[in-house]
């Protein structure tokens, strides 16, 4: 069977230029270096939806989490299509976040 590509909510799309901007503003390579790793990490939830975690201790929304290096949480939910919903970096407050984002319908 074969999966259907990845989905990034419009919020994880913004998430992500965000985070590339911010990195570019110091190292353009290292930008493009930490998009690549952000969508990689994607094609590999695709492939592995269940490798992720359930974060009960940041929300009860039924989202899972999964670590890119150094510092960004992809926060996703479904299977096949896995939706990208978020990309939010560690340090943030995850839990607020996720209660202010408008990405469940």
């Amino acid at each position: 069977m074969h999966r259907k590509p990845y989905i990034l909510s419009p919020r994880a799309e913004e998430d992500i230029a965000r985070i590339y901007a911010y990195i570019a503003g110091d190292n353009p390579d290292a930008a493009e270096q930490m998009l690549d790793k952000l969508l990689s990490a994607c094609d590999l939830l695709t492939d592995n939806p269940r490798i992720g975690h359930y974060r009960s201790d940041l929300t009860q929304l039924p989202v899972r989490f999964w670590l890119v290096q150094p510092r960004y949480f992809l926060i996703y939910r479904g299977e096949d299509p896995v939706e990208i919903v978020r990309v939010l970096a560690t340090n943030m407050d995850i839990a607020r976040e996720l209660a202010i984002s408008q990405f469940l319908s």
